[in-house]
């Protein structure tokens, strides 16, 4: 066999043991995030959030038919081979560029095992399949401007345009290809035809987007957003319900911090060898593709800090950097080696050392991010859908909220029907629709209003049969009079205010949950945070009940410790803590909160909530008045404020207060009840 045709099986030294590394720690069933609903949305070729990933859906469904293991593994399976494509596209790149097999191998592998791109190898996500377009069309583009053949610059065209299909963000690389294009051959762009004959190819590919209202009209699973009309279909694709809260919405002071935290990440996921990339984008003969690859990270970067507010230990924002980083790193690694070459001086054994040194990059990537990235046990988005489910009564209805309940709900129910004697609404009336179709239900007012209405009313006709809430917020529950939420494990259960429970029966629940992931280390990946720390908060409440205060305390704690950053369970462990008079445990939450919050009259709140209950009620009053600044639409900040005023003496500030939160919300009888019984007219 020639050494030619013996270079062409040299890939398959790269894929085949990548692909079996990434296999080694591939998460086994659904994940937390968005992949619960990415992959019912594949199996049901249904619609997820926007832009509605129509190709993504379809290429999927190809995957949830291969017989191996569960639906959400077969899903993760697809991430793992587009990752393991991309990986090798960025090897031809680099091998296309310097000639040279090793600094290939190095640039694709060090990609391959930084974390930002290993992580997503590993679940259901958009960006595996994302980053293999990238690098496609950067392939494409490279191949083109080889020949600058008009056929070429169709198929890129094409190419470029199914891509949107998956992920619209591929449009930021737009004004770095348009600039490679025209700053050689402006002819193939403006001329008429060729203009004409691009814009067909470009459109004919888009219409991989009728996807959507075709499957919405076939009434799937899933259609989020029902983009069965105009109107509707262009809200969904653009994003336009949810992306007015992404786009331009911080100070420039917010937009500074941003742009740090993207420097420190994308240093984060490459360290030293960024100077390898900088050395390969200096020795760069063409100064075309030096201003490429420049404007590819300018608008990724433009993207991730100006047009997202998505935490960047969630979202993938900056996958495209990291591809151009590891084409050039490997450039810079030829480079190198082909300078130890050219001088004598250099013995033969200093110049093996170099080469080992640069295939230990790789490797140093490989032992450093395997633990970090390692989910081959990570079983926590289906235990917690499973305990869900356990929680509940035959025949009960139940609520969602929060995509790490909503999501893995989702998947369990849709994808394997479990507990389909269960009724299920979320509570943004995306995927389990309210029953909305009765003529007597009319009313008028704000979102939030109509869906406490909607709520209510629910709850009022299934209580008998059992109502559940899944919620990380059980405070944003509106509950009718004369109904009260308690905790029941996991979840929260609406109950007439004198009902009594069986506690043996609430106890037991504990005993027939799945556990297994919550004991691993999985909390070191963001999305098993939260769904952990409330776990943990959850079960703590639980010891506390049973007359386990040590141990209800230790489980807060680690609740509190997992959570260090989350912006709502230190408020929540505090007050708890606070009603159980473990005041010293409760301040410290307190101070935690001032720090990671999202909401600063709810903590300002719960600090006058914790002054109150110590009986200091000019702190609390001053705490309140700040919440009550910050968020004056809050009624029941004004009702803690009055309290505090009434405990303090003041009863005549206390009635103004309260006349205050009564002119925001009337329907309060219980309010009334103690303003009747305490004389407060």
């Amino acid at each position: 066999m020639s050494s030619s045709a013996i270079k062409q099986y040299i890939p398959l030294f790269l894929v085949i043991p990548l692909f079996g590394i990434y296999l080694s720690t591939i998460c086994p069933v659904v994940y937390l995030g968005d992949s619960g609903e990415l992959t019912v949305a594949a199996f049901s070729l249904g619609i997820p959030h926007g832009s509605g990933y129509p190709l993504y859906s379809l290429v999927g469904k190809i995957f949830c038919m291969i017989p191996l293991g569960n639906v959400g593994f077969r899903m993760n399976l697809m991430s793992a081979f587009f990752s393991v494509l991309a990986i090798w596209l960025v090897y031809s790149i680099i091998l296309k560029i310097t000639s040279s097999i090793l600094s290939s191998f190095v640039g694709a592998l060090s990609l391959a095992f930084t974390p930002i791109f290993w992580s997503q190898t590993l679940s259901t996500e958009v960006y595996p399949l994302h980053v293999f377009f990238v690098a496609l069309l950067i392939r494409l583009l490279w191949w083109w401007d080889e020949s600058r053949e008009f056929s070429r610059l169709i198929l890129f065209v094409f190419i470029a345009a199914i891509s949107f299909g998956n992920h619209l963000q591929t449009v930021m690389l737009a004004p770095a290809v348009l600039f490679i294009i025209l700053s050689i051959d402006r002819k193939s762009f403006l001329n008429v035809r060729n203009f004409l004959i691009l814009s067909v190819f470009f459109i004919l590919a888009l219409f991989i987007y009728l996807y959507l209202p075709v499957r919405t009209g076939a009434g799937a699973a899933i259609h989020w957003g029902d983009p069965d009309n105009l109107e509707r279909f262009l809200a969904h694709v653009t994003g336009r319900s949810h992306r007015h809260g992404y786009v331009l919405t911080k100070t420039p002071l917010e937009y500074l911090s941003r742009a740090k935290e993207t420097l420190w990440f994308v240093w984060s996921q490459f360290g030293v060898t960024l100077l390898l990339a900088m050395w390969g984008w200096l020795k760069f003969p063409s100064v075309r593709w030096r201003i490429f690859f420049v404007m590819v990270i300018v608008f990724d970067f433009v993207y991730t800090i100006f047009l997202n507010i998505i935490s960047l230990e969630i979202t993938a924002f900056n996958l495209p950097t990291c591809i151009v980083l590891a084409i050039l790193s490997g450039i810079g690694i030829s480079h190198v080696i082909r300078v130890s070459k050219r001088y004598s001086a250099i013995g033969a054994s200093t110049k093996r050392l170099i080469k080992t040194a640069c295939l230990m990059i790789p490797a140093a990537f490989l032992f450093f991010n395997f633990s970090l990235c390692d989910q081959n046990r990570n079983y926590t988005a289906y235990e917690h859908a499973v305990n869900i489910f356990r929680t509940l009564d035959h025949g009960s209805t139940l609520f969602l909220d929060g995509d790490n309940n909503i999501f893995p709900a989702i998947y369990v129910r849709v994808v394997e029907r479990m507990r389909e004697d269960v009724t299920i609404f979320d509570r943004h009336n995306l995927f389990f629709k309210w029953p909305l179709d009765d003529d007597t239900f009319h009313f008028y007012g704000t979102w939030e209003e109509f869906k406490s209405a909607v709520e209510k009313r629910i709850i009022k006709e299934e209580v008998p049969h059992g109502v559940y809430f899944a919620v990380f917020n059980p405070y944003s529950i509106s509950i009718p009079n004369q109904y009260r939420l308690i905790p029941y494990g996991i979840l929260r259960r609406v109950v007439r205010d004198r009902s009594v429970l069986d506690n043996e029966m609430v106890n037991r629940i504990w005993y027939y949950y799945s556990t297994e992931s919550f004991s691993d280390d999985f909390e070191r990946d963001y999305m098993n945070r939260e769904v952990c720390v409330y776990f943990f908060f959850n079960r703590g409440k639980y010891l506390f009940s049973l007359g386990h205060p040590s141990l209800g305390l230790k489980n807060l704690k680690i609740a509190s410790r997992i959570g260090y950053d989350d912006t709502a369970i230190h408020t929540n462990i505090a007050i708890f803590l606070t009603d159980r008079g473990f005041f010293k445990e409760a301040r410290q939450e307190l101070e935690k909160s001032l720090i990671y919050n999202e909401d600063l009259g709810g903590v300002h709140n719960s600090w006058g909530y914790y002054y109150h209950k110590i009986g200091d009620y000019s702190r609390a009053i001053t705490s309140f008045r700040r919440a009550v600044k910050l968020r004056p639409e809050r009624f029941g900040y004004y009702n803690n404020l009055a309290f505090s005023f009434y405990e303090a003496g003041k009863k005549e500030e206390a009635l103004l207060v309260f006349q205050k939160s009564l002119a925001i919300k009337v329907d309060q009888p219980k309010l009334e009840s103690f303003m009747k019984k305490k004389g407060l007219k």
